[in-house]
């Protein structure tokens, strides 16, 4: 008879959590499979303990659910019961960080352009993906090291790890650059690139377009992204290849200027095409966009769109009088300058003041007339302490006066266009609202990009050598596309079965667009608990309890719930 008390019985706790979930997921992707036949061959006589497709769908798992540095997977991997891996107890010691950076090594060596696109296409078939539409933009990771010795020459040379723009503010870093496209039917990642830190988005889009159109196998799609493909070389060679594109078109451009000219002279007749509600403030109105389609094509020919938001309009008349206030602050410091650093000349502080205008870009707004006025002062004749017999001689000291206003013009005319943003596309089957519409989807990549971030700790990269670092950043793609594909299953399975919610934030509130963070941590804390006998056999098995609202999720994403002691 079973005695929880016998003291020849040892209490085994190990954590279940998430593994079987992703593990689930990595099985319908065949992960390893795929990984394995891609990595380059193993050197002949070298014995290997565990596949290297096993070790890196271990490190997959350890990013999706608590990202470690090299060292410290082989703790974190000892607190997990290893079955649920597809390892026994015996193989959880070959799991070293030598083990993990000769894997990283072997990965940097496969064809990344055919692995990952082995993977997605396993992905599309296997979970219908529509690639009708296609969104792209890219993001920096920053890193914090030297990275010194790029300049060896090796036979496959990792991207250059420099400096460049610095997408997280930190220009003192430097960086690689992070190319990500999903789609729009769930944003999952399909293709991505890593650049060099210092290469900009307008260089990479025309090879990018070429890649998804095979992936897809014809152009027949539409790619979106922000005003760096507006270069005309590129959607050119879009159009010329029967390709679809939709941007924004930068306020650089000559047609920029002309349609806001256009609307000074002429009555333009805008529509309403959009209207939803203010998620900044609930009590607020809502915002309203309205349209237009430009009476003027652009240089290539093309379609324009042009849109003013409620919003954007609120926003651009706030952040203008915001700049014009600082402008205004600082002006005023000028002016009371004293001492040694009161301005001699009437043309250094004039040089000042434009420096000041030109920094926050708000010289069209602000007048300012800088008048010399002269004041008398007795000033000490000779050096020394002040006494009874101190000679004084009366000096003109000049003083400089800040009359600042307000161009009452210049403002009218800039609040004409506030909130106006153009959309560019070759489409001539589009209307103006569809194309905002589809416009509107690339919130979710940039959703992407900051859970690669924050949820996924794509930074700091802890390793030193930058073939592992390009390693690293293709499991955090592939980690990615996981967490994508959970996310978007979880979600069609709401809409399917008439789920409006599940109570996933803290303190059991209800969440109507649950995320793959959310759904993963529902999981965390579960274990297998098991009283083994001296020889390792068990005696008896058992596991924490699920929650409701985790059982939910198993029967959504289709996951056996089993490994949490669950029987059919």
């Amino acid at each position: 008879m079973f005695d929880p008390e016998d003291p020849m019985l040892q209490l085994e706790s190990l954590e279940v959590g998430a593994v079987p979930v992703v593990a689930h997921f990595l099985e319908l992707l065949d992960f390893e499979a795929i990984i394995e036949r891609h990595l380059p061959p193993k050197r002949l006589g070298r014995r290997s303990e565990i596949p290297r497709g096993k070790v890196l769908s271990v490190m997959v798992i350890n990013i999706l659910l608590s990202r470690s540095p090299l060292y410290a997977v082989p703790e974190w991997l000892d607190g997990f019961v290893p079955e649920h891996f597809g390892i026994d107890a015996s193989q959880r010691a070959f799991f070293n960080d030598d083990r993990l950076g000769r894997a990283l090594d072997h990965a940097f060596l496969c064809n990344l352009a055919s692995l990952t696109t082995d993977m997605v296409v396993r992905a599309i078939r296997r979970f219908g993906l529509d690639l009708d539409q296609l969104h792209n933009d890219s993001t920096s990771v920053t890193m914090h090291g030297e990275y010194r010795g790029q300049d060896e020459v090796k036979a496959k040379q990792p991207p250059w790890i420099t400096f460049g723009f610095n997408k997280d503010h930190r220009p003192d870093l430097k960086q690689l650059v992070f190319e990500l496209s999903v789609t729009a039917d769930g944003a999952v990642p399909i293709h991505f690139r890593i650049h060099d830190g210092n290469v900009t988005d307008d260089q990479t889009h025309a090879d990018t377009w070429k890649a998804l159109r095979d992936l897809r196998g014809n152009p027949n799609f539409l790619y979106v992204a922000d005003s760096k493909l507006c270069v005309s070389n590129t959607i050119r060679m879009i159009a010329r290849e029967q390709g679809t594109f939709l941007t924004v078109m930068p306020r650089t451009r000559a047609e920029d200027k002309w349609f806001k000219q256009h609307l000074r002279d002429h009555v333009v007749d805008w529509k309403e095409v959009r209207r939803v509600k203010n998620s900044r403030d609930t009590n607020g109105p809502e915002i309203v966009y309205r349209a237009c389609e430009s009476p003027q094509l652009s240089k290539e020919g093309f379609r324009i769109f042009w849109y003013c938001s409620s919003q954007k309009r609120e926003d651009d008349s706030n952040r203008r009088f915001k700049k014009m206030n600082k402008a205004r602050s600082r002006i005023d410091a000028l002016a009371g300058r004293e001492g040694r650093y009161r301005f001699r000349s009437v043309e250094a502080a004039r040089e000042a003041v434009n420096n000041v205008l030109g920094e926050l870009n708000v010289k069209r707004f602000l007048k300012v007339r800088i008048v010399e006025h002269r004041f008398e002062e007795f000033v000490q004749d000779g050096p020394g302490r002040p006494g009874p017999d101190t000679r004084y001689r009366r000096e003109e000291i000049p003083r400089l006066v800040f009359e600042v206003e307000d161009d009452q013009q210049a403002l009218r005319e800039e609040a004409n266009n506030d909130g106006l943003f153009p959309l560019i596309t070759n489409s001539k089957a589009f209307t103006p609202a569809e194309a905002l519409d589809k416009y509107k989807y690339q919130p979710y990549l940039e959703k992407r990009h900051e859970q690669l971030k924050s949820v996924l700790g794509v930074a700091p990269v802890l390793v030193k050598k930058p073939e592992r670092v390009a390693a690293l950043l293709l499991l955090d793609f592939l980690s990615l596309l996981v967490f994508s594909l959970i996310e978007r299953t979880v979600r069609r399975e709401m809409k399917r079965r008439g789920i409006a919610s599940l109570p996933l934030y803290p303190e059991e509130r209800i969440c109507r667009a649950p995320t793959a963070d959310l759904v993963l941590g529902a999981f965390a804390g579960c274990r297998r608990h098991r009283f083994l006998r001296p020889d390792g056999r068990p005696v008896r098995v058992f596991h924490d309890p699920l929650s409701d609202t985790a059982r939910t999720l198993l029967d959504l994403l289709g996951v056996d719930s089993k490994p949490y002691g669950i029987q059919a």
